[in-house]
């Protein structure tokens, strides 16, 4: 749609008297898909014509909601008195306009893994569009970026559990980068909180598995064939030959059990 805060054209004329309000007055922003269908939004009030017509009141707006999902589209969710309200269209300059008219802030709706996945990206395209004040990248952090931004751009293609993986081993890199670069964003903050939710996850899972085995040894022995009290005995050439059988017998790649491996293996 098109775009106007100023300088309105003649067609807004048609709009106001199609779905708006003849009494409007102090028109905020104005989006134009053509003269009966749009949205406007005075300094009180928000007029939308898409499917229909409706008229939102600013003070009985209760959340400004914003559902992203890796791979779909993102939608706005506005809630007034009870009452859902999507828009799927010019998202950022509707958010921009109801934040800066009302008391409210943006609440995301996504998933742990999508927090950091849209987090993440957002850093990450600013640090390489140089949108942080004062920040160099020495040849080392030059090559992170790139990689990062590789597997960013890449994660849409991945299936689901890859691209958790993914993430897990992400999110520290990104936050160990930000921390050499001292930056600061609300980006970082909501990637920071992602990545102690993760490792709280982790160390749930971690200590689950642990009394697993502990009380099913037996159990666990016959159905990998794996006996940890016996792998200190085990050579070099042995343990690889049973990583091998595992990753065959669960379809996992060496690669992804190593990175496992490492994760778990620096935090225990």
């Amino acid at each position: 749609m098109k775009k106007y805060t100023k300088d309105f054209p003649a067609t807004i004329g048609q709009a106001i008297y199609t779905y708006g309000d003849a009494n409007i007055r102090d028109i905020v922003l104005y989006l134009e898909k053509d003269g009966e269908h749009g949205i406007i939004i005075t300094k009180d009030t928000m007029y939308c014509n898409m499917l229909r017509a409706v008229q939102i009141t600013l003070s009985q707006i209760e959340h400004i909601k914003l559902k992203q999902e890796r791979g779909k589209d993102d939608q706005l969710i506005i809630i007034a008195e009870g009452v859902h309200h999507l828009f799927n269209e010019d998202i950022p300059e509707i958010i921009e306009t109801l934040t800066s008219l009302t008391d409210k802030e943006v609440e995301y709706d996504r998933n742990l893994f999508d927090t950091i996945y849209f987090n993440a990206k957002t850093i990450l395209e600013d640090i390489r569009d140089d949108l942080y004040e004062d920040t160099v990248l020495n040849d080392t952090q030059n090559k992170q970026l790139k990689e990062y931004l590789d597997i960013i751009n890449n994660a849409k293609t991945l299936d689901e559990t890859n691209y958790r993986l993914e993430m897990e081993l992400l999110v520290d890199r990104v936050m160990q980068l930000v921390e050499e670069l001292e930056l600061d964003s609300e980006e970082i903050d909501q990637l920071e909180d992602a990545s102690k939710k993760m490792h709280e996850q982790e160390n749930q899972m971690f200590d689950q598995v642990k009394d697993m085995y502990a009380n099913n040894k037996d159990t666990i022995k016959s159905m990998t064939g794996i006996d940890v009290d016996d792998l200190k005995n085990k050579s070099p050439e042995e343990l690889n030959g049973m990583l091998d059988d595992l990753c065959d017998r669960f379809n996992i790649s060496k690669d992804q059990l190593a990175s496992l491996a490492a994760k778990f293996g620096n935090r225990h």
